[in-house]
């Protein structure tokens, strides 16, 4: 029986900048529940509470705060796969905020890194 290796996999960040942009935001709070979680499990602990996420949608404050520990807890998680960290946070956070598949795009391209050490 072959090994079957689940959790986060290595993704085409080209994509997820595409879609975001077709589907007007909606894949982008798809993509950005789904890392949350991702991150939360990796990490071990609840960095980024999932709720300010998909809810926040219909409260922006809630959206930004969830999308700044997001991007707050990235050099965390390169750190522990001993990827070398670079403090991003602003630039990570606030293209988030105002321009998510651009933000999305650059973080999935660190996240791949990041996959690709496990």
């Amino acid at each position: 029986m072959a090994d079957q290796v689940t959790g986060p996999k290595v993704e085409n960040p080209m994509n997820v900048l595409i879609y975001g942009f077709l589907t007007c935001g909606i894949y982008s709070l798809y993509w950005m529940w789904l890392r949350v979680k991702e991150m939360n499990e990796y990490l071990g602990r609840e960095v980024v509470n999932p709720m300010f996420i998909f809810p926040g949608c219909l409260c922006a404050p809630f959206f930004w705060y969830g999308s700044f520990l997001f991007a707050q807890g990235i050099p965390e998680m390169q750190k522990k796969a001993g990827v070398p960290a670079k403090d991003d946070l602003v630039l990570d956070a606030v293209l988030l905020i105002l321009l998510a598949p651009v933000g999305q795009w650059l973080i999935q391209q660190k996240l791949n890194e990041i996959w690709s050490r496990r």
